[in-house]
């Protein structure tokens, strides 16, 4: 009698993209979020670190949209809470498959941490995105100076810089913010 019959047939589904969208607090990622997924007819699935036991942008992700939102808030997703936020992803992936994660992190998060701890899971079915970091046009300069090891290592890795609340500047002032964004960190996607 022949032994039991096992088929492998070849992963046909998508890979799953992740993006990060860092920043400090109050710089409009969720905002930002709330707007593609509104924008874009994919499936996405938000995944959300912050501290504290009330999680407002997790609750205003579900609330205004049909997003799938998933949340860390008892550790920080780029050093005390790697390894859940790693297993956290694959879970994700394995589980729900969507086209796109977005990754909220918590805006004291250092941008190159995740993305390092991502590059380790990243194979053909989780495909890592250059990452979005969201600057709040009118304190980031106090954003700098009162943190600047996480301010600079946001910027450093980020892929794309976008300007949140910069309507009231001025072109000129449009223009001067984004060179002061590319000169040193060789961010030439910042957008305002």
């Amino acid at each position: 009698m022949p032994g039991p019959l096992f088929c492998v047939l070849p992963y046909g589904g998508r890979a799953m993209k992740i993006l990060i969208v860092s920043g400090f607090l109050g710089a409009g990622k969720t905002t930002f979020i709330q707007t593609m997924t509104r924008a874009l007819d994919r499936r996405f699935v938000v995944f959300e670190n912050e501290y504290g036991q009330a999680n407002l942008d997790a609750d205003a992700l579900r609330g205004d949209t049909a997003l799938d939102v998933w949340e860390l808030t008892e550790n920080c997703a780029c050093c005390t809470g790697k390894s859940d936020f790693v297993a956290t992803v694959l879970t994700i992936a394995n589980t729900l498959d969507p086209e796109y994660l977005i990754v909220e992190p918590t805006g004291v998060a250092r941008l190159s941490s995740l993305l390092a701890a991502l590059r380790r899971i990243e194979y053909e079915r989780i495909t890592l995105l250059s990452p979005l970091t969201v600057l709040d046009a009118q304190h980031h300069a106090r954003q700098r100076e009162q943190f600047p090891e996480i301010y600079n290592d946001q910027l450093s890795a980020a892929g794309t810089v976008a300007f949140s609340k910069a309507q009231a500047l001025s072109a000129a002032e449009k223009e001067a913010l984004c060179r002061e964004v590319d000169a040193p960190y060789k961010n030439p996607g910042a957008l305002v």
